[in-house]
């Protein structure tokens, strides 16, 4: 088994503080760490959400395009191989939009607080969704989801869609699906993410998380 290390950032800038740490034990030691998010909207206009392995934290739930933590060493656009190694896609840094930075607080499948200083990157992309290639460890499936659904389901927790999509194995599925269905993130992250999306699609590229 591969022993990721990361940064540990240090308050108030979130600046590496020169200590490495195996990406576990800096959880189990409380410390902030970087991710990076990157959200892949759609025509429709739509986002790509994929679907949480069946273990670990938020398990089953939707979550964002491709995410990951940073490796020691690594920032900014550093976190683009995630797309790589889960999606089997290369984006190239100029089709990349970087969005901001927020700090979140989440408590994973073992109970230990994540102390997280998140970096959001936006990209547009008009190709099938079926030339991805799933990592069938890290993500069973991944839907593209009409931003109307996305607001319907948060504006009336009892609203129920179709999501759409294909699995690791290349099949469509669908599901259907509530606000239930998304992975819990504070402060309305989700819909704070499909507004920007939204203004996105239209070409917008002037704006800050």
């Amino acid at each position: 088994m591969t022993i990721e290390y990361v940064d540990v950032l240090s308050p108030p800038r979130f600046e590496p503080s020169g200590e490495v740490k195996p990406v576990q034990q800096a959880i189990s030691d409380g410390d902030w760490i970087g991710v990076m998010n990157l959200w892949i909207v759609r025509p429709g206009p739509a986002l790509i959400y994929q679907e949480r392995p069946p273990i670990g934290w938020a398990a089953g739930k939707f979550d964002g395009s491709v995410g990951g933590f940073y490796r020691a060493g690594e920032s900014g656009i550093d976190g683009l191989r995630e797309a790589e190694e889960e999606l089997g896609w290369i984006y190239k840094p100029e089709e990349i939009t970087f969005l901001g930075q927020r700090l979140s607080v989440t408590v994973d499948s073992l109970g230990r607080e994540r102390r997280l200083v998140v970096t959001i990157f936006m990209t547009y992309d008009d190709w099938p969704i079926s030339r991805f290639t799933l990592d069938p460890k890290e993500v069973p499936a991944i839907y593209e989801i009409p931003l109307d659904d996305v607001f319907a389901a948060f504006k009336d927790p009892q609203k129920q869609f179709v999501a759409r999509g294909i699995d690791c194995h290349g099949q469509s599925v669908e599901k259907i699906a509530s606000c239930d269905d998304f992975s819990y993130i504070f402060g309305g992250y989700h819909l704070r993410i499909a507004d920007i999306a939204r203004t996105f699609a239209k070409g917008e590229r002037s704006f800050y998380y």
